[in-house]
This record gives structure tokens, C-alpha cells and sequence, in this order.
């Protein structure tokens, strides 16, 4: 009953259940997928035909949900013929589920209109992830099991302001429902409505595999409680991301860094957790906190147009975790992967990366680039 009691006054702050915006990543949640659909960009090239389809087979592997598995089909296409300047868009659905009981569906699009001056994003779904976090307190067992129940909604637009430069306004929904493995804990129940406002600087040349040049966001999330959330909070998230051609002009050094900051004190899944957000190699969430501060860069070798090898190195740092010892702790990480080329003339990859940190490890099947 003690330990019991004490547990509960751990979770107090935590409880809301917050931030499991999946966006349109299957499985940022759990640390063991990173879809990457572009959000902003500079040119690419478009596809030769009106519409391509290809029905993708999604399997993985993490310590936390053990192998998961489904399907993603994917269609890649032009909204317009005329629109000889505006990349291809994007639409998907992947449906997936794990040992660990752990599913999900979902349906993503991405559109390019109006000679790339538009960009519409919009994503929905709904699942169920059992995962876990890390008290690190003498009279809890390592890790504490929860499960968090989910449907959410994203509709995001951005329009070019100059050139270069992109600005956006979107709106997400998501309801939750977490269950933690502890007796005498209830379930914490609640929905989440949120602003978001993006600004970017693109001077990619490609959208889906830049070859060189940058992108940098700035992305400012609220909560505000007049549109009903039951307290309000904020979150700012800074990335920087640059790319170097070769002197083969096929293989790609790309670099990082991110930000993540929020404001105020966050609830439990608002959190940053190191392994779901901006570096590889940690799959169990053990490392979460309101402040996430990451370094990478990654060699993207491609043998032919089909084919390719990545290598990557980062460091991460949190801020503001339950545990105190975590505070500023080194996190490293490295790995590789591999990339298959579904889409030619975009150079749209899928592929799969492993991980090492410190005392974990972890999978992540990939659609696109880590960034």
C-alpha cells in the first residue's frame, strides 16, 4: 500500500496524458518507426507517371513491443499536369500490430498545389501502444508498464511568403486514454486540442532526397484552455538540417540539430523521449524530459538507383526529467541501415535502421530519410 501511495504521488504530475500525436509518424510513440513525409521543401522531381502505387510490407523489431508487423500501401502522383513545378504528392495507409498487443491504423496525405505554394497535410487514425517509462526510484521495480488508447486528427497548411520561405497554421485533435500498470492507479482519460504555427527556411533541392542545401523550422505548439483542454501548455521545437553533396554526386553527408523546449511543466506523454524524438538507438524510454537537445549527421552512401547504405552518429541531452540524475547526461548514439528506392524518380526510400546507446538498442523501419 506504501509503495503503492508513493507511486501515485510520482504519476500526479504526469497523469494528463497529453502529447501522443502520431502526426504522420505510425510510431513516433514507441521508438520504432520514424515515417518521414516531407512537411516543406524545395524542388524534386516529379513522377514520370500521373499516379504510382505500391503496396509496402511493414516489419520490425524493439525491445518494448517485441515484432511488429502490417502493411503500408502508398500511392505517389500529380495533383495537376499542368503544374510542372510542384513535387508529386503523397497518400498512404499503414495498418499494423505487435507481440505486445500494440496496433495501430492510420491514413496520411501530402499535397503540393498551385506550383508549390501550397502544401496540405492531413492525417488521421487511431490504436492502442503498450509501452513504458523509467522511475528510477529505490522502492519501484526498473520499469512501469502503461497503455495509452488513441484516435487523433491533424490538418495542417502552409503557404510560400517568399521565396524560400514557408509559413503554416494547423490544428490537431487527439483523445487519450493510459492505463498504468500499477494497483490503485486509474485510468486517465482526456482530449487534447491543439494550435500549431510552423515557419521554414528551404533551400533543399529536393523535397524527398536533398542532395544539398538546408531546411530549418521553427514550430510553436499551444494548448491554449479556451478551446477546452483542461490546462494549457506550450511547446517550441527548433531543427536545423543541412546537406553536402559528394564529388560522385550520388552519395550525400547530411547533419542535425534539434531543439525541444517546453514551456511550463509538461504533463507525461508531452514529454520528449530520447529514442521517439530525433535520434536512434534507444528504444525503451527509459531517457524523457521537458527539454530534448540532439546532435547527428549521417552518411548516405547509394550504390545505384536502387540501393543505398546509411551510417549515423548523435548525441542527446535531456532537461527537466523525473529523474534528476538524467539531467544533462551524455547520450550517445550510432548505427546504420539500409535503403531500397520505391519511388525512382523521386528517390523515395524505405528502409531500416539499428541503433546502439547507452545500455539499449533498437530497429526502426523507416519510410523516407531520419531527416
Amino acid at each position: 500500500m506504501i509503495l503503492t501511495r508513493k507511486i501515485r504521488c510520482l504519476l500526479m504530475p504526469l497523469s494528463k496524458s497529453k502529447y501522443l500525436i502520431v502526426l504522420f509518424a505510425l510510431l513516433l510513440i514507441t521508438g520504432t518507426s520514424k515515417a518521414q513525409i516531407p512537411s516543406t521543401g524545395g524542388g524534386a522531381e516529379r513522377s514520370e507517371k500521373n499516379f504510382n502505387f505500391l503496396p509496402i510490407p511493414y516489419l520490425n523489431y524493439s525491445r518494448s513491443i517485441g515484432f511488429s508487423y502490417g502493411l503500408l500501401p502508398m500511392a505517389m502522383y500529380n495533383l495537376s499536369k499542368k503544374d510542372t513545378i510542384s513535387p508529386s504528392s503523397v497518400s498512404g495507409m499503414l495498418g499494423m500490430g505487435s507481440d505486445n498487443g500494440t496496433w495501430f491504423g492510420m491514413a496520411f496525405n501530402k499535397f503540393y498545389l498551385k506550383e508549390d505554394t501550397y502544401r496540405l497535410t492531413l492525417v488521421g487514425g487511431l490504436g492502442n501502444v503498450n509501452f513504458q517509462f523509467y522511475p528510477d526510484l529505490p522502492f519501484a521495480p526498473e520499469f512501469i508498464k502503461y497503455s495509452t488508447g488513441m484516435d487523433f486528427l491533424l490538418v495542417e497548411g502552409q503557404r510560400k511568403v517568399a521565396k524560400n520561405m514557408y509559413a503554416g497554421l494547423g490544428y490537431f485533435f487527439v483523445n487519450l486514454s493510459t492505463q498504468f500498470d500499477i494497483d490503485g492507479v486509474p485510468t486517465q482519460y482526456n482530449t487534447l486540442h491543439g494550435i500549431r504555427l510552423v515557419y521554414s527556411a528551404d533551400f533543399r533541392d529536393n523535397v524527398y532526397y536533398p542532395h544539398k542545401g538546408f531546411i530549418a523550422n521553427l514550430q510553436y505548439n499551444a494548448f491554449p484552455s479556451f478551446l477546452g483542454n483542461t490546462s494549457s501548455s506550450n511547446k517550441i521545437e527548433v531543427d536545423w538540417n543541412h546537406f553536402f553533396e559528394m564529388k560522385n554526386k550520388k552519395d550525400v553527408v547530411a547533419a542535425r540539430a534539434f531543439i525541444g523546449v517546453g514551456i511550463g511543466k509538461l504533463d507525461f506523454n508531452q514529454q520528449f523521449i530520447v529514442g521517439q524524438t530525433d535520434i536512434r538507438g534507444y528504444s525503451q524510454g527509459k531517457f524523457r524530459g521537458d527539454q530534448l537537445y540532439a546532435i547527428q549527421a549521417e552518411y548516405r552512401k547509394n550504390f545505384n538507383d536502387k540501393f543505398g547504405i546509411v551510417g549515423f552518429a548523435g548525441v542527446a541531452t535531456i532537461g527537466g526529467s523525473i529523474n534528476e540524475s538524467d539531467n544533462g547526461r551524455f547520450l550517445p548514439s550510432a548505427g546504420g541501415g539500409f535503403r531500397i528506392t520505391v519511388f525512382p524518380k523521386n528517390h523515395f526510400n524505405i528502409g531500416m535502421d539499428a541503433g546502439v546507446g547507452v545500455d539499449d538498442w533498437g530497429l526502426e523501419f523507416r519510410i523516407g530519410e531520419a531527416f
